[in-house]
C-alpha cells in the first residue's frame, strides 16, 4: 500500500514543494495527491491515526520534518511546518469527506 504509484506521486510533489515555495495549482494537486493516499488507505481499513501517521511518514520520506514550533502554540510556523500542517489537516478533512481545501 504505501509503495503504490499514488504514494509515489505524493513523495515527490512534496520532494518539489520543499525545493521551492509551490504556486497555488500545485498546492491543489498536492492536496489532491493527500487525498487520493488517504482515500486508498481509509478503503483498506486504515482507521484515521494510522493514515495520518502513514501520510507524515511519506512527508518525512521527502524531507519534509517538523520543527520543534510546531509543538509551541506561541511560535510562528516556518514554510516547511506549515505545509507540514497543512498535509495533516488534509489528511484530516480527506478521511472524513469534508475536502476543505484551504
Amino acid at each position: 500500500m504505501l509503495h503504490s504509484p499514488k504514494v509515489t506521486a505524493l513523495r515527490e510533489s512534496l520532494v518539489r514543494a520543499l525545493s521551492s515555495p509551490p504556486r497555488e495549482w500545485e498546492e491543489k494537486r498536492l492536496h489532491d495527491e493527500v487525498c487520493s493516499v488517504v482515500e486508498d488507505l481509509k478503503a483498506a481499513g486504515w482507521p484515521p491515526e494510522r493514515a495520518i501517521v502513514a501520510v507524515k511518514e511519506i512527508a518525512t520520506e521527502a524531507g519534509l520534518e517538523q520543527s520543534r514550533n510546531v509543538l509551541m502554540l506561541n511560535r510562528d510556523l516556518d514554510a516547511r511546518d506549515a505545509l507540514l500542517v497543512k498535509v495533516v489537516r488534509w489528511c484530516i478533512d480527506c478521511y472524513y469527506d469534508t475536502h476543505q481545501y484551504a
